[in-house]
């Protein structure tokens, strides 16, 4: 009997183990957005929140803070060869998140061209811009690409007509009073709204 419950229990710890190690597999490459000023600005620390709620949602996070937006281009580039370099390894694509808010859309939508892997997890958090800031040629978007945004963001709207024909498409739409800052709110209200459509859609649903 001791013998049968010894072997039980090992059991349920492989396959502990092993859901913590799939959960680990799972990574995610979160751009924050715009106008970060240096450590002591309080958008840092809300950025640390947000990336510490997405661990906890068994991501493995790559996050680089950004004082210097003029380099925007080039971490579209480092994105993509940071992706690249997993799938090179083994990393079934779909096992991969790309996700930007604000201008980490708009790094997004770029790295997703550069990346060209149609299994790949793309999710625009605020969605696409009104006014570009950076060149996007949305014709080169490729992935399974999540759109959330908000009907009172006065920044960012759909990608309805943006992306090219045959691009895995959804969008997510709240209707929230705190316009495009929504997005970069640390209540847990607040990351909700975008993070459980971002899990489910990291997952393939």
């Amino acid at each position: 009997m001791r013998t049968l419950i010894n072997a039980l229990a090992n059991v349920a710890l492989m396959a502990l183990s092993l859901g913590v190690a799939h959960a680990a597999d799972k990574h995610l490459f979160y751009i924050h957005g715009c106008c970060v000023k240096g450590p002591g600005d309080p958008k840092v620390g809300a950025y640390e929140t947000i990336v510490k709620e997405l661990k906890n949602s068994g991501f493995n996070v790559v996050f680089d803070l950004r004082y210097d937006d003029s380099t925007a281009q080039a971490q579209a580039v480092k994105v993509a060869d940071q992706v690249k370099s997993l799938l090179a390894n083994g990393t079934a694509p779909e096992d991969i998140t790309v996700a930007g808010y604000s201008l980490g859309s708009r790094i997004t939508l770029v790295a997703s061209g550069l990346i060209a892997n149609p299994k790949i997890n793309i999710v625009l958090i605020a969605g696409c811009p009104i006014k570009e800031t950076i060149p996007i040629d949305y014709s080169k978007v490729k992935g399974r690409v999540l759109s959330i945004w908000n009907t009172k963001d006065d920044q960012f709207t759909s990608c309805d007509r943006r992306l090219p024909e045959g691009v895995t498409y959804r969008e997510v739409v709240l209707n929230s009073s705190e316009g495009h800052a929504v997005f970069r709110l640390t209540d847990e209200k607040y990351i909700k709204l975008w993070k459980e459509p971002l899990v489910a859609w990291s997952k393939g649903e």
